[in-house]
């Protein structure tokens, strides 16, 4: 079993908050996780997987949470599939008021779902487990976004046993932890049923519609997954997939909400007057994109896989986002582009101001050109606290000194 390096974090949040939610996509390895700290805390455990528990709490589901949390704490798993559980366990942590009563897993945002009307604000804490990250895969002792924020890249040690293919095996296989070591036909198979029978039915439970009435929806997955790390124009979409744009932008809150697509925003502040505020589109996992565009670590090593590039963005994307989840650094993620297409990929800002700007480029040499757009928001933003780096596909950790700015630029490798 892999170690999940948000565990430590979720075990010390229960000695403080009456409830604490672990949320992310269907297969990330919830369930596991949860098992696990219930086996720790000695916590009751129910699934609404379970047909009768289901039927059970949908019958009396104040009786039965009342019930339950009278004097042991207890884990629920898939907790998204009866909304009105939430009313419930608000009403018994209040009475209680209990730390550590419930420990909690869904499939989705519960908060983004419109049969959920109450919050546990107050009460709750709640983290995003995402697929496997690298450093979890690989027993790497590392957390990039710190150490993004550190200055000191001399000591980033750029792993010995790792290679080109490597790499790409990562970006291509993705992280979850039933599917990123099955060969490649059972791979496809994995995947197919992933998005046949997970997302449609999830997405169907979470707007009470009928499954045959999603249309389009492998269209659409497979049009998002070709322009990840682009702008997102819905207009356009809609028009490839013949759909409306307000069907579009519901169907891609829904994917949101589902954790299998991320809106990344783009970065502004009073300085940054002429900018495009346009999100990105990113998926949570490269290995399901890969999939979606019929790439595979062969086409991919000899050059022939036009979506490279692309795939390399949103996996750098999904581990910074994995990281952030259990960093010591309290970030958010942005991208950046102005009205002179001068673009970073990534902007990362911690809630003190400091700004980590990233580039991608995964081709193995490094050029001085590929600063351009991390030279101009330096010189727009004019912090103290910037630091420009371009992650690229060499292995030597590189300084590169533009003006008066102090850039690096990074092997992409230090992420597995």
């Amino acid at each position: 079993m892999v170690h999940r390096k948000i565990e430590s974090t979720i075990i010390e949040m229960l000695k403080y908050f009456r409830v604490v939610a672990i949320n992310g996509p269907r297969q990330s390895g919830k369930t596991t996780l949860q098992k696990k700290i219930v086996k720790n805390k000695k916590m009751d455990y129910y699934t609404f997987d379970d047909s009768e528990t289901f039927e059970t709490v949908t019958n009396d589901t104040n009786g039965f949470i009342d019930y339950i949390s009278k004097e042991k704490n207890v884990a629920i798993d898939e907790v998204q599939m009866i909304p009105r559980v939430i009313p419930a366990i608000k009403m018994a942590v209040d009475n209680e008021n209990r730390k550590g009563m419930f420990l909690l897993t869904g499939s989705s945002d519960m908060f983004k779902n419109s049969k959920i009307k109450e919050s546990l604000a107050g009460r709750m804490a709640s983290f995003n487990l995402f697929p496997l990250s690298y450093a979890e895969i690989n027993k790497r002792d590392i957390n990039i976004i710190d150490k993004l924020f550190s200055d000191d890249f001399n000591n980033l040690e750029v792993y010995k046993d790792t290679s080109r293919e490597s790499f790409i095996e990562a970006v291509i296989n993705g992280g979850y932890p039933e599917v990123y070591e099955l060969p490649l036909k059972a791979k496809k198979a994995w995947y197919e049923f992933y998005i046949k029978s997970r997302i449609t039915k999830d997405i169907a439970d979470f707007e009470n519609v009928q499954i045959e009435k999603i249309i389009h929806l492998d269209k659409l997955l497979k049009v998002l997954a070709s322009q990840v790390g682009s702008l997102v124009n819905y207009t356009n979409i809609a028009q490839a997939i013949g759909l409306t744009d307000k069907t579009v932008r519901k169907y891609i809150g829904l994917l949101e909400a589902l954790y299998i697509v991320n809106l990344v925003p783009a970065y502004s502040n009073n300085m940054l007057k002429r900018v495009i505020k346009s999100p990105k589109v990113h998926f949570i996992d490269s290995g399901l994109a890969s999939f979606l565009l019929n790439s595979d670590i062969k086409s991919s090593l000899i050059g022939k896989n036009e979506h490279l590039g692309n795939l390399v963005e949103t996996f750098v994307y999904s581990e910074l986002i994995k990281h952030q989840s259990y960093s010591d650094e309290n970030v958010e993620i942005y991208h950046y582009r102005d009205q002179q297409s001068r673009e970073v990929d990534f902007v990362i800002e911690s809630s003190a101001g400091d700004i980590v700007a990233l580039e991608i480029k995964s081709g193995s040499s490094i050029k001085k050109e590929q600063f351009k757009g991390i030279l101009a928001l330096a010189k727009t933003i004019k912090k103290k606290n910037f630091k420009g780096i371009v992650l690229y596909g060499g292995d030597k950790i590189l300084p590169f000194k533009l003006e008066e700015y102090q850039f690096w630029a990074i092997p992409l490798r230090v992420l597995i």
